[in-house]
């Protein structure tokens, strides 16, 4: 595998890199998404965050302006994974826990986790369904 390719098989490998890059965009890393998320991109949210209509994000560029979005009103946030994301490569999921510490963009404290579960094919991210917890989870 070269940097410049997508690897078609979901490994460990490949499972554990998606929640890494998927951490990542979250924090602002919104470059190049079709490396790491399908065409047919969708996101559900177990519970709307802001209002926004979450259902409609289509495709790539639909999720990287919500997060941009995002980003912008909450600049002072951090999300990082907490513990080892689990692939089930023959289910093509990876199911992951994380959390984001920091101050909304009201300035409020923030310290909340929730759990994402990944739908994946070619090696890219298809559906994410996303929990969003209003406390931390202890280890």
């Amino acid at each position: 595998m070269t940097s410049t390719t997508t690897p078609s098989a979901l490994t460990a490998e490949t499972g554990l890199a998606l929640f890494e890059r998927w951490t990542a965009f979250w924090n602002g890393d919104l470059g190049e998404p079709e490396r790491f998320l399908d065409p047919d991109f969708r996101i559900r949210f177990g519970n709307t965050p802001d209002g926004a209509a979450t259902d409609d994000i289509h495709g790539p560029q639909g999720i990287v302006d919500y997060v941009a979005g995002f980003r912008a009103s909450n600049p002072a946030l951090t999300f990082a994974v907490d513990g080892v994301p689990l692939v089930e490569a023959g289910q093509h999921g990876v199911a992951g826990r994380w959390f984001v510490t920091g101050e909304d963009g009201a300035g409020t404290g923030l310290d909340k986790s929730g759990i994402d579960l990944f739908e994946v094919r070619a090696g890219r991210i298809v559906t994410v369904w996303s929990v969003t917890g209003h406390r931390r989870f202890a280890a």
